[in-house]
């Protein structure tokens, strides 16, 4: 309640008290009568006055802490996006880290003449591979058989679906998803190497994983 308004009250108060008290005293009223009349006039000021302060005090606490309230709520708001933030960063950074480690993996897969098995030295990066794609169900890879010039192209075809196909075995049975995997075969079409020896077929003879998205 603001001062004026405080002090319109008291001295409504005051005057309807003091009314009442000579209105039933008359023009006979004595000195006893008049100080009483004060009393109750003072009396009912100060109950007048000490109303309005506690309204005014209760008014104030309740000002007070709607705004401590909405602090608070704006506070715990902040913490709680600063929070999200560093996760959500934290998420990225780990991401990225998982997809460095993918790219430095071997993505060429090399084979014997005429065989699809998968040597020992190549299961490690292979493992690394269906690591991240277990763990990243959005990642996709194709698998592309090759091989040497050798052969039919008929029977090249044929056996380089063999490699894509005995790489992508090997990665579900780690825990990969079929969904994630799909295995093209170009055969003798796509050499690295275009000599005609041993070396270069050997080059020639792979499997490579290409990721589609990472």
């Amino acid at each position: 309640m603001s001062v004026g308004n405080l002090s319109k009250v008291i001295a409504s108060s005051v005057l309807v008290v003091f009314l009442a008290a000579c209105s039933s005293t008359g023009e006979t009223t004595d000195a006893t009568s008049s100080t009483q009349a004060a009393q109750a006039a003072a009396d009912a000021a100060a109950l007048a006055e000490s109303q309005a302060l506690e309204q005014a005090q209760t008014e104030a606490a309740a000002q007070a802490a709607a705004e401590a309230t909405e602090q608070a709520a704006q506070a715990a708001a902040q913490q709680a996006a600063e929070e999200a933030a560093a996760v959500a960063q934290e998420l990225a950074q780990q991401q990225q880290q998982a997809q460095d480690a993918a790219q430095a993996l071997a993505h060429v897969i090399y084979f014997d003449f005429d065989q699809s098995t998968i040597k020992a030295e190549f299961r490690t990066a292979l493992n690394g591979h269906a690591a991240y794609l277990s763990q990243n169900p959005t990642a996709k890879i194709v698998l592309e058989g090759h091989a040497d010039e050798r052969g039919t192209r008929e029977y090249n075809i044929a056996l380089g679906e063999r490699r894509g196909n005995a790489v992508s075995r090997y990665l579900v049975v780690q825990g990969v998803s079929v969904d994630a995997i799909e295995v093209v075969s170009f055969g003798e079409e796509r050499p690295v190497n275009a000599g005609h020896d041993s070396a270069s077929w050997a080059e020639n003879r792979r499997v490579e994983i290409r990721y589609i998205n990472y």
